[in-house]
């Protein structure tokens, strides 16, 4: 191999993130010529090509190990730390956000609720249908309400249609044929909200019904847990409390002892 005349590379000059002499490893160097990394065998460069049949000035060119494999490692953890602890000059400005409507300017937002895409449907089923524009009593509304609004929603339509019908006896508008939006939309809201209401109730009772049910199971597993860790250490205590009531051998009881007076007792010098 034809090594190179060029001034040879030195470890001191060259990053530590660009050298890799690690243990166990092949020793490693980035050309800083062509910026590709190649190995090192017996201290030159390794020859390498970087476009076919040119020569990369870098090859073959020597390598002289100024600096041991643990200043190497010492420099190259320093730099990581001081890469870390450096910050980017490019700052980023969030933009600022637009300023919303005033709540005054807002357009109301009509949501269609489902007693009324119940009424819309049933609507729409009565114009095609030949049962209901005969004046007979058709299924298909009472389905069309349940898939809608549900069983709770189905109820909660009933209502209110019985409410639209009392409405329209006392209503000129609804006399005359007309529908009136008002009374509908009236109608429909309070039954709607008693539905709800009705709903939060069943659903406070169903939640303090299955607190009670948690507080009874735990003070029931508490008991079991008394019960089994008086009966592992049942034994053991009535041991220990037979032979604090055994008296030694050749000892007085401990009732035999100097009477001691009950009445105070003056004692002259």
């Amino acid at each position: 191999m034809r090594v190179s005349k060029l001034p040879p590379y030195r470890l001191t000059d060259i990053k530590p993130q660009h050298v890799n002499l690690r243990k166990g490893e092949v020793p490693t160097l980035r050309c800083p010529e062509c910026q590709a990394w190649h190995s090192i065998q017996r201290s030159l460069l390794t020859p390498h090509y970087p476009e076919p049949g040119k020569r990369c000035s870098g090859s073959a060119r020597r390598i002289v190990f100024d600096m041991t494999v643990e200043e190497w490692g010492a420099a190259l953890v320093e730099g990581d730390l001081e890469a870390g602890a450096r910050r980017s000059k490019q700052q980023f400005s969030k933009p600022v956000p637009p300023a919303g409507q005033p709540v005054h300017r807002m357009f109301r937002t009509v949501q269609s609720s489902p007693l009324e895409r119940a009424r819309q449907a049933i609507a729409r089923h009565q114009v095609d249908c030949k049962v209901c524009s005969g004046g007979k009593k058709c299924r298909m509304p009472v389905v069309l309400a349940q898939r809608e609004a549900g069983r709770a929603g189905l109820a909660a339509l009933e209502r209110a249609l019985r409410a639209v019908a009392r409405h329209r006896v006392v209503c000129d508008d609804c006399r005359r044929g007309q529908f009136c939006p008002l009374g509908y939309e009236l109608a429909e809201r309070k039954a709607w909200t008693e539905q709800t209401r009705e709903d939060m109730t069943r659903k406070q009772i169903r939640e303090q019904r299955e607190e009670q049910t948690w507080e009874r199971g735990r003070e029931r597993r508490h008991a079991r847990r008394r019960a089994s860790d008086w009966r592992r250490v049942g034994p053991a205590v009535r041991r220990t409390d037979r032979e604090r009531a055994q008296r030694p051998v050749g000892t007085d009881s401990p009732n035999n002892h100097t009477s001691v007076p009950l009445e105070p007792v003056h004692v002259s010098l």
